[in-house]
């Protein structure tokens, strides 16, 4: 028997299917069980204490300390992509994603965030998502609401 740890799961009929990433996190696939008894684990999504969450990515590392204000000033809390923890400027505890926590705010600002799938899968059940990045091809522009090109030197934080 295989276990797979999934972003979703659902039922067609009678068959099981699970929804987890695949290919290094760059693409999102759709698998069908074929065992019996059909099994997955299916990652929950935590409770922030904010419904206005901030994502750093790597493209704002230069200006982390004008989005931890501007989170600050509009009340929301700071999360991060593996990339920015990997690189030791922020906490694990903040990483949102495939290897982080998965958030469901209100909102969900993304500043300087590419928008990989590893990340999405963490932030997906947002609300809201409001994405800021100078790049007009950034994949994070497919999953946002709303979508801000510029670099935060423009955005006035």
């Amino acid at each position: 028997m295989k276990i797979v740890v999934c972003i979703r799961q659902g039922l067609d009929g009678e068959i099981l299917y699970m929804v987890r990433p695949a290919l290094a996190g760059s693409v999102v696939a759709k698998i069908k069980s074929i065992t019996t008894p059909a099994m997955a684990t299916v990652r929950t999504t935590q409770k922030d204490t904010s419904d206005i969450l901030v994502g750093v990515g790597f493209g704002a590392k230069e200006h982390l300390d004008k989005v931890k204000a501007f989170a600050k000033k509009i009340g929301g809390d700071l999360t991060a992509t593996r990339k920015m923890v990997d690189n030791d400027y922020l906490p694990y505890n903040l990483q949102v994603g495939l290897t982080g926590k998965t958030v469901a705010p209100a909102v969900y600002i993304a500043v300087g965030v590419s928008g990989a799938v590893h990340h999405i899968v963490g932030m997906e059940r947002a609300g809201t998502v409001i994405a800021i990045n100078p790049d007009k091809d950034a994949p994070i522009f497919d999953y946002a609401d709303y979508g801000i090109i510029s670099n935060i030197e423009d955005m006035g934080f």
